[in-house]
């Protein structure tokens, strides 16, 4: 991780948002390259929460550039944009999750590969760490 946030949780949270959004994004890639029979339905939905992972990870990145040119000097009103953007990444992987975990149980694809549904539930692992340490860092 990175230490420019200092003591402002809210910076440590979004370097956290930074990783998690990124690597969201490329797990829904490999979800589909591990199930390549994945039905389109499933497909249509990894794909379009890969291009809202991408934009939040890009607004992520925004908000520390602005940071970081600011010497961390946050004023009340960008602090509180933070952390609503935290949130919607907070929400964003709960959403994540929960199309995860309707995978595992209805796809016919992913219940016939075991390599699938290891994947996939590792990838719930990261994305619940991710929503925990986000809600403890805002919440502390």
């Amino acid at each position: 991780m990175r230490y420019y946030y200092g003591e402002q949780n809210v910076l440590r949270a979004l370097d956290e948002a930074e990783f998690w959004k990124h690597q969201e994004a490329e797990h829904t890639t490999v979800i589909q390259l591990v199930t390549p029979d994945l039905e389109h339905a499933y497909v249509s939905k990894l794909d379009r929460f890969g291009n809202e992972f991408n934009q939040k990870y890009a607004e992520v990145i925004r908000y520390i550039e602005s940071a970081t040119r600011s010497k961390n000097m946050i004023d009340r009103r960008l602090k509180m944009q933070m952390v609503e953007l935290v949130r919607q990444c907070v929400e964003q992987s709960k959403e994540f999750v929960v199309l995860l975990e309707d995978m595992l149980q209805n796809s016919a694809a992913v219940r016939a590969s075991n390599p699938s549904q290891t994947v996939i539930n590792h990838i719930i692992r990261e994305s619940n760490y991710f929503i925990g340490i986000d809600t403890l860092i805002l919440n502390y």
